[in-house]
């Protein structure tokens, strides 16, 4: 179903440990069963992080403990009061925000112990396609759309040409155990909405409209990175290892569209990487800064500040 042994070579040492998210659905049990067949076998971690919002999800800890037991792997496991702390701490963050920021300092902790830099997830194509939807209804650029690459940052995702249905198929014939996150069943959250009741409906329009989606994504990635290097060329004409700026003459020269990408990339990269809440109407309001008539401004939208000091953008 994928080369997970040609994929593990790729990216991995010999004896370099292998960070596995398990949550025990079918997704990440397929994952770490399809390692398991490969000669990285006894390179696995299987981390399970408990949120403590399900009364299941004390089972699935005892589950992935037997099971590293029975098959020799280590299994490494922690828990908090997602609720809890969001009700007290963070009541601005929605639960589901805080239990993924949650979940990801917990892998990265590991990878920290285990001295390996990669997480490597069980994210597949239905995954893509619903974030594809999902963020295109919230308006998003390019980078949103794309939402998950094979090897981003510290995350590796080696699933992504695979369908939910094939997962399901392949775990149910070989009777292979998982277990099921009943809350995925719960409509009235929106990315089950979209994956349960509307995503289906495309069905009606083309029985193949997965495979033509993740065309569509790969064909607005290779758009993507042809757009990144023009805006890091752009941006590298100027800057040095310890000044980052750029000439307003020169950006006057661009055209509108590359004028949006740049200052949706300093905005990406003074934001920690993400993207989210930049409107258009930010990036609209700092181009206008940009052309204003003052030599000796500053402009502050979210985790960005830009410096105008004559011909020249400190950012």
């Amino acid at each position: 179903m994928t080369d997970l042994e040609g994929f593990l070579q790729k990216y991995y040492l010999p004896n370099e440990k292998i960070i596995i998210a398990c949550s025990t659905g079918p997704d990440s049990m397929f994952l770490l069963y399809e390692i398991l067949k490969t000669s990285y076998k006894n390179q696995i971690v299987a981390c399970y992080f408990n949120h403590k919002l399900r009364p299941e999800a004390d089972e699935e800890e005892i589950f992935l403990e037997n099971l590293g037991k029975k098959l020799w792997f280590p299994v490494e496991i922690a828990s908090a009061d997602i609720k809890k702390i969001r009700d007290s701490l963070y009541p601005s963050i929605s639960i589901e925000e805080l239990a993924r920021k949650k979940r990801y300092m917990f892998f990265s902790a590991i990878c920290e112990i285990y001295s390996t830099k990669k997480i490597i997830t069980w994210h597949h194509l239905d995954d893509k396609i619903e974030t594809f939807f999902f963020n295109l209804a919230r308006w998003s650029k390019l980078t949103g759309l794309i939402n998950m690459t094979e090897n981003y940052g510290n995350i590796l995702r080696p699933l992504l040409h695979l369908e939910k249905s094939q997962i399901i198929s392949y775990l149910d014939k070989n009777n292979l155990e998982y277990r099921i996150d009943t809350t995925n069943f719960d409509n009235d959250i929106t990315r089950n909405h979209l994956r349960n009741e509307i995503i289906p409906k495309f069905y009606k329009v083309n029985t193949k409209f997965k495979q033509n989606i993740e065309n569509t994504l790969s064909y607005f990635e290779d758009l993507k990175n042809h757009i990144d290097t023009e805006v890091i060329d752009f941006l590298e004409s100027f800057a040095s290892e310890n000044e980052k700026y750029f000439e307003i003459k020169a950006f006057h020269w661009l055209s509108p569209f590359l004028q949006k990408e740049i200052i949706a990339h300093i905005f990406y990269i003074s934001n920690g990487y993400s993207t989210i809440w930049l409107s258009e109407a930010n990036i609209w309001e700092i181009i206008k800064f940009i052309n204003g008539k003052g030599n000796k401004t500053i402009k502050d939208i979210k985790g960005l500040s830009m410096r105008k000091d004559g011909n020249k953008i400190w950012y």
